[in-house]
Parts: structure tokens; C-alpha cells; sequence
């Protein structure tokens, strides 16, 4: 099984489902979970919980598949990344197909576009319904929306709607979140409209893309937005990096909120803020060397040293396919770094290799066409999950073949 094949077999599949599937976040919409909502907060996480943490409780309540618009935006970006892998004619298809799932599935306010989970959630910050706008999946697609219209390849009419829903995922989260103050220099972005949660990673996924969209150059589509919202979003931008600046702990770590209930510290979102600096830095915002380094010295801690990827820094934590393919996306991203010193791109690029093959050898599941969600004290989790699993390897497989240094097979 290579890089390629895997990420072919991954979109293959997700095609012929329609771009539906389970999340281990869905519950709620399973009959029972609806029926529980009006029970509040403590109920609704329980009943959550039960659905992500047994596949028994799963099977019983059977939540229906839905197409996660996150999930989308990241085929989207691992269709542009294994575009030479999967040829031209069938990349453009198939990104021909998200972009229209995703426009059909865009929450239009003037200008703006958002886009939010399709399932209710209640999390330790909020409670949000179905379909409400967040900062995370709003940025996400927005990201990689922009990516696509930034290729140069597609037609021009699909180029100027990717960059019309691109530039009005940043108008949402510039005109339309909250924008909390953090010390004297830096602000949180909230997660939804309705809440005042400072959640670190939720701010740099945001920051880049306001930062992205505020330099980026019109190409044949046209100026998105105007002189005044570019500007406005660059010191935005400036600002949320600030704060994660700010709260990068002397470990090298980020907590997940500064606030007391989010301290906790995990792999996959640490690579998210790693991945944005990164990102930033390439867009020519300063990022310090040193918080780099050290972020990434306590980004080893979640590997082992073949690559197994684990979800926490303790060695008998999960083996988790999330956590592997964000390490070989903020590996590679490493890699790319044009202010990164040669000989750390390369480790970089072996790393995220080491990455790409132990996840192949560990959570592949052959002859299903699918990546196990996780491996739990010897016991290998083969639920799948569309957004929160497939959507990511095939993004981190795509990731691996960009980085060329492991012959791929030719293929017929």
C-alpha cells in the first residue's frame, strides 16, 4: 500500500457515499440524542461521550451519516496536494464536485459565507445546533478554498466562486466573531457568534486565513475584498498570532484555552498551531525562531521514534489516526518552510515519511478501503469516521506524496 494508493482508495470511497459518514461527535442526531437535547448541557456531553466512546452504545443509537462541510474542505485541499497522483482530469472532477457540495452547503450573509458542523454539539465552552457557523470549520474551508482558486488550473469560473466563498469565510470571521482582547497586544477569536471562548488553536486556524486573504494577490478572478477589509484583517491577524505567541507555555506546548477548563494539551491540536505559524510565517508574519523550535521539540513528545503518532505525550496513550495525519501535514509543512534552515526541512520531511508509513502500517484496514479510528491498549478501533479520519489521512497521504522523496508505483 503506498501514499497514493491509500489516498485514491479514501476518496474513492468517500465519493461513493456521497460524501456522507459517521463523526464521533454526531450522537445527537440519532433519535434518542435529539429526544435528550431539551435535558441540557450535562446530558447532551453524556449522551455525546457514550456515542464517540462505545461502539455498542454506537450501534444501538445509530446516529445517521451526514457530509461534514470540514470534511470537504480537507478532500478538497488532499485533491489539490495528490493532484499529480490522481491526474489532472479526475482532480478537477472531483474538486469541481466538492466546491459545489460546498457552496450548496454555505450559510450566505451578504458577502460573507460560513460554514458549521451538521450535527448538534455540546462541548465544554458551548452548546451550538445543528448547522451552526463556527470559526474552526469556517476557516478550514476557507483555507483550502483559497488554496484551490490560488492554483492557477482551474476554470475561471470555478476559480472566482472558490474565491468568493474563500474571502467571505474571512469576511465572516473578521465582521461576525468575537474578537476578545488578551493582554495589551493580542485577541481570541470566538468559536461561534453566541460565545467568548479564547480557545488557542481556533484563533491561529482563523488568523492565517484572515491573514492569507489580506495579502493575497487578486489573480483572474478579481479583488475579493476591499483595501480597507484587507487591512483590517492583516491587524486581526496580527493580533490573534499575539496571543497564541503569548500563550505558548516554557514547555513549548499550548494549552487548548487559556482558560482553566481547557488546559489540556493533545497532539492534533498542537500540530493545528504549529501548522498555522508556519503558514503565517510564509504569508510574512514574524514568528520567532524560537517559538518554532521549541514548539516542535514538544511536538516530538507525541511521537514515538518509528512515527506511531499518540493522541496524548505519555507512550501508552492512544495510537490515533487524527493525531498522525495532522503530524504529517505540520511536518511537511515544516518541510515546504522557505525560512526554515535546510537541514531541519529535511528532518522535517523524513519525519513526516516516518509518520506517513507507520500509519499505513498501523491503521490501514485492508480490503475496506479505510484508516482504523484509533489503537487503544492493544485493541485496534475500526470504527470509521468521514471527517474526523478519512478526511485527514487522505489530506496527510496527499501531504506525503509532496514531499517526493518515496518512489511511487506508475500507475494505469
Amino acid at each position: 500500500m503506498t501514499h497514493a494508493d491509500a489516498l485514491d482508495a479514501v476518496l474513492r470511497r468517500a465519493q461513493s457515499q456521497g460524501w456522507a459518514g459517521p463523526d464521533p461527535y454526531d450522537g445527537l442526531l440519532a433519535p434518542l440524542g435529539r429526544m435528550g437535547i431539551s435535558l441540557g448541557p450535562a446530558a447532551r456531553m453524556a449522551f455525546t461521550q457514550a456515542a464517540l466512546r462505545s461502539s455498542t452504545f454506537r450501534a444501538l443509537v445509530r446516529p445517521p451519516a451526514s457530509i461534514n462541510p470540514k470534511g470537504l474542505g480537507l478532500f478538497l485541499g488532499a485533491v489539490l496536494r495528490g493532484r499529480g497522483s490522481l491526474g489532472p482530469e479526475r482532480a478537477a472532477s472531483l474538486g469541481r464536485e466538492l466546491l459545489g457540495v460546498l457552496r450548496a452547503l454555505a450559510v450566505r450573509e451578504g458577502r460573507r459565507a460560513a460554514w458549521g458542523y451538521p450535527f448538534p454539539w455540546q462541548s465544554r465552552f458551548l452548546w451550538a445546533p445543528a448547522g451552526t457557523p463556527n470559526a474552526v470549520v469556517t476557516a478550514t474551508v476557507g483555507w483550502h478554498l483559497m488554496a484551490w482558486a490560488d492554483q492557477g488550473r482551474a476554470p475561471r469560473e470555478e476559480e472566482s466562486l472558490a474565491r468568493e466563498l474563500a474571502c467571505g469565510a474571512a469576511l465572516y470571521l473578521s465582521e461576525k466573531l468575537n474578537h476578545a482582547p488578551t493582554g495589551s497586544r493580542g485577541s481570541a477569536i470566538s468559536y461561534t457568534a453566541g460565545d467568548s471562548s479564547r480557545i488557542v488553536n481556533v484563533s491561529m486556524l482563523a488568523g492565517r486565513l484572515l491573514a492569507r486573504v489580506s495579502r493575497s494577490p487578486s489573480g483572474r478572478a478579481g479583488s475579493c475584498v476591499s483595501p480597507a477589509e484587507a487591512a483590517r484583517m492583516g491587524e486581526q491577524a496580527t493580533r490573534l498570532l499575539q496571543f497564541a505567541l503569548s500563550s505558548q507555555r516554557p514547555d513549548g506546548t499550548w494549552p487548548y484555552s487559556e482558560e482553566a477548563r481547557g488546559a489540556w494539551v493533545d497532539s492534533f491540536h498542537t500540530g493545528f498551531v504549529l501548522e498555522a505559524l508556519l503558514d503565517l510565517r510564509e504569508w510574512g508574519w514574524m514568528v520567532p525562531d524560537k517559538t518554532l523550535r521549541l514548539g516542535f521539540e514538544a511536538y516530538e513528545g507525541f511521537f514515538d521514534p518509528d512515527g506511531g503518532a499518540r493522541l496524548f505525550r505519555p507512550m501508552g496513550s492512544p495510537y490515533d489516526a487524527h493525531s498522525a495525519a495532522q503530524g504529517i501535514v505540520s511536518y511537511a509543512a515544516m518541510a515546504a518552510g522557505g525560512s526554515v534552515p535546510e537541514p531541519d526541512r529535511r528532518a522535517a520531511g523524513d519525519r513526516a515519511l516516518q509518520i506517513a508509513r507507520q500509519s499505513l502500517e498501523r491503521l490501514w484496514i485492508e480490503g475496506r478501503g479505510y484508516f482504523a479510528y484509533r489503537i487503544e491498549k492493544g485493541r485496534r478501533n475500526e470504527q470509521e469516521y468521514t471527517r474526523w479520519v478519512q478526511a485527514w489521512m487522505a489530506l496527510g497521504m496527499s501531504a506525503a506524496l509532496t514531499l517526493g522523496r518515496v518512489p511511487e508505483p506508475a500507475r494505469v
